[in-house]
């Protein structure tokens, strides 16, 4: 009668759920190796040593004395943008415009003859791209998210203790074609948060009822990489006032007022003009984790989990690098005591370089996180799972990156409506809380082997009037599944597989004010600006964890170390049966020996 009412109150609880508006961006994707199979359904049967990120209550389930686990996850994520030309856009100033090249004063047609070069053309990640701790970035064609735990439990005790450390934050990924286009938008990304040392301790109330605790220090690395380009009004004007002004050289006065071209000729709005580039990192990030764990059969548990916000402060390098049609412009504005005294009064950059590096700050966000479940077992061989998570992201409202020294492209870009400041790069976010639900099923098949399957619907957390293409993650379905299998001397392996897929994320024109905005106030950033934009994401998940009593690891351990050692001795016997001067050195040696006796 129970278990029939427990069922009833799951299907119940799927038709109450508030519809999926915003949800998860990058949290919890490849953790561990069952809660990858069950697409994280796991808070009321949580995954054995990494119960510590799950529901840290779930260790008062792992067994008496000490237990070794250790796993990995590999991921690739496909993500691919297209772009297309909006039919309805009529072009900056009404005018058609050039390819992609430096302004050349030498050809009247440098600006003008045709529509943006990118329109109609799409571009793939052709590798992804992470960091390990104190090592990197690099690009690599998998991702790798490992995880290890030891726990502790003294017979009868109420106690379980353990350590752990595991991934639950990262992505990244690069378009390193030269002509892909997506290189304006994201040319790589990468954002990782490691957990390197979760001690965490669990407390068995009574025989219903378990409570724990886990406090984690973390690291946090990230960075980026974009080609810039500029398409906007304003922009465009610039050229068309620097092709317009090209043969007005009246002598004495303009090399004392306005020298031509005007504006140093002025930048094309589909040329590129920068590429920035960032790496940043946090090597202490805290943070804590809270659970409750509820058993009052042995066919129905209750777990509910609550994850601290990771405030991560990110230190780095950074690289502007500017284009020569760049710096022409900037040089322009210190030609003549006119000009000079302009770019005195707007605070204008005069001496153009070719680069600017320095050091870059920012504060990097993981929101808190409160997920719930339940398990009921309506057949002695089978569960039945359904988590309910939720996440602050909320409290994302923005980008930014603090620099060490005034940067020119925001000192230009003030006249054009930025309001950052000269050394601030700011970005609007306002990501919105994230609500949503996760299934699982586990049948135990055999006494050796768990079948496991799971499914859950993540909507992205990013706006859709802010959405870009660093923020890649839109709405995705989870699919998982996996096998448990048990082996000799109380070891288990799981292994297990996910996907995580959506075929078609549209933002028309105009749409998204970080992405394809033709309003010529919103200069940072929208490197699509008259392109209807497509994107379609594949993320490819692999994991498999082994766990063990810790006496079956140093066992193996122990054979290992034989193993090797008898092999080291094999080879030096190997190695001098065919060495052919062996023999000699021993007759030698052994001469010199008798020869010091004589001499003794």
């Amino acid at each position: 009668m129970m278990r029939s009412a427990s069922l009833k109150l799951i299907v119940l609880l799927l038709f109450m759920l508030p519809a999926p508006v915003y949800g998860a961006f990058s949290e919890q994707v490849a953790t561990d190796t069952k809660a990858i199979s069950l697409a994280n359904a796991v808070t009321a049967d949580p995954p054995g040593l990494m119960s510590a990120h799950y529901n840290p209550a779930g260790l008062s389930l792992l067994p008496e004395g000490k237990t070794f686990s250790n796993g990995v996850a590999f991921v690739r994520i496909e993500r691919k943008g297209i772009l297309r030309e909006d039919p309805d856009f009529e072009g900056f100033l009404n005018e058609t415009w050039g390819p992609d090249a430096p302004y050349n004063p030498d050809d009247p047609l440098s600006a003008h003859g045709g529509p943006d070069p990118l329109a109609d053309t799409e571009g793939s990640a052709d590798t992804n791209r992470m960091a390990l701790p104190f090592y990197g970035p690099f690009d690599t064609p998998i991702l790798f998210a490992p995880n290890l735990g030891i726990s502790s439990k003294e017979k009868d005790s109420k106690w379980t203790f353990a350590y752990a450390n595991y991934v639950p934050h990262g992505a990244g990924l690069a378009h390193r074609d030269a002509g892909d286009p997506m290189r304006y938008g994201c040319k790589s990304l990468y954002l990782i948060h490691l957990v390197y040392a979760a001690p965490t301790a669990a407390y068995q109330v009574s025989d219903e009822l378990a409570i724990g605790a886990s406090v984690g220090m973390g690291q946090t690395v990230m960075g980026m990489e974009l080609d810039q380009r500029t398409p906007n009004e304003l922009v465009g004007l610039t050229r068309v006032i620097g092709d317009a002004t090209r043969d007005l050289e009246i002598p004495v006065v303009s090399e004392q007022t306005l020298p031509p071209p005007f504006l140093g000729g002025g930048l094309g709005p589909y040329e590129y003009n920068t590429r920035l580039q960032m790496d940043l990192r946090d090597d202490f990030s805290p943070s804590f984790n809270l659970g409750l764990l509820w058993r009052p059969r042995n066919w129905f548990s209750f777990g509910v989990t609550y994850q601290s916000e990771t405030s991560s402060e990110i230190t780095g390098d950074y690289s502007f690098e500017y284009s020569e049609q760049f710096q022409r412009m900037v040089n322009w504005n210190g030609r003549t005591p006119m000009t000079l005294q302009t770019a005195g009064m707007l605070d204008l950059p005069i001496n153009g370089v070719p680069s600017q590096t320095g050091s870059v700050t920012a504060t990097q966000i993981f929101p808190r996180r409160v997920q719930t479940g339940i398990m009921v077992k309506p057949l002695n061989k089978l569960k039945l799972l359904f988590d309910l998570h939720w996440a602050d992201w909320s409290a994302v409202k923005e980008d930014r990156f603090e620099f060490d020294q005034d940067i020119q492209l925001f000192r230009l870009a003030k006249l054009m409506g930025y309001t950052g400041g000269n050394r601030a790069l700011v970005v609007q976010r306002r990501m919105e809380d994230t609500w949503h639900w996760s299934v699982g099923m586990e049948y135990q098949a055999t006494n050796w082997l768990s079948l496991r399957a799971g499914y859950s619907k993540r909507p992205t957390s990013t706006q859709k009037d802010l959405f870009d293409a660093l923020y890649f993650m839109p709405d995705v379905d989870f699919y998982g599944a996996g096998i448990g299998l048990r082996l000799p001397k109380k070891m288990k392996l799981d292994l297990g597989l996910g996907y995580l897929v959506n075929k078609s994320k549209k933002i028309d024109n105009n749409e998204s004010t970080n992405l394809n905005s033709t309003d010529f106030t919103k200069i940072v950033y929208n490197p699509y600006a008259g392109l209807d934009y497509e994107q379609e994401l594949e993320i490819f998940m692999g994991s498999f964890t082994v766990t063990m009593p810790l006496e079956v690891q140093m066992e193996m351990i122990h054979h290992q170390m034989e193993m090797t050692h008898h092999a080291v001795e094999g080879i030096k016997k190997l190695i001098g049966k065919l060495n052919p001067f062996s023999g000699e050195d021993e007759t030698e040696k052994k001469d010199d020996t008798e020869d010091d006796e004589h001499a003794h």
